[in-house]
């Protein structure tokens, strides 16, 4: 942070006014360097007064200190939560964080930058296995993965299956499928969902 030469009490009564120019040239070039360290501030004029890219700065406390009163507008990271709130007198907002998605653990330690992503939708096997891959470039890690007959089509698909995922990797997947009879050649149709993490 830069520093200034701030001194409420110059001029004093008894200074000369002839000094009176160098006190208000130091007073703007301190009031400058002030302002300007998290706003342009030009010392030779033109557009000046917007924030610096990036100079804004949120609270920064324990999540338990997060409240709506007096602060319209503001923005709150929480120190041992990692999550960023925007804190108004209508209410709190969640905006972000590594739970957004209401997960009930951590997909790292906190503070982290990782977050939990979940992505989801249907397949269908054919001959007895099928290729998913995952899409948004998949993930950072490998994640967890369910699968779920599309019960709509266990009739034309042949009757009631066996589905399994094998060769999990962190953008792509396989599911498998078997009549319950044995038979490993059959197509069977289904839901997959997803759950893992990716680095900010």
């Amino acid at each position: 942070m830069p520093t200034i030469g701030w001194n409420e009490g110059s001029p004093a009564d008894t200074d000369s006014a002839g000094l009176g120019d160098d006190q208000i040239r130091s007073l703007k070039t301190s009031v400058r360097v002030g302002l300007d360290s998290e706003h342009v501030w030009p010392s030779a004029g033109g557009d000046a007064g917007v924030h610096r890219l990036g100079s804004a700065r949120p609270y920064y406390d324990v999540q338990s200190l997060v409240s709506s009163s007096g602060s319209d507008g503001r923005l709150m990271q929480t120190s041992d939560t990692s999550r960023l709130f925007h804190v108004g007198s209508a209410g709190t907002s969640l905006i972000g964080g590594p739970t957004v998605i209401s997960a009930g653990s951590y997909p790292g330690s906190a503070p982290q930058r990782h977050y939990w992503a979940t992505e989801f939708g249907e397949g269908r096997t054919a001959t007895g296995s099928v290729l998913i891959t995952i899409p948004n470039s998949g993930y950072s890690g490998v994640p967890y993965v369910q699968v779920t007959p599309k019960l709509t089509n266990l009739v034309t698909d042949g009757g009631s299956c066996i589905l399994w995922v094998q060769g999990v990797g962190s953008g792509s997947f396989t599911v498998a499928s078997r009549l319950t009879n044995g038979v490993t050649t059959s197509s069977h149709s289904f839901f997959w969902q997803s759950l893992g993490t990716r680095v900010l």
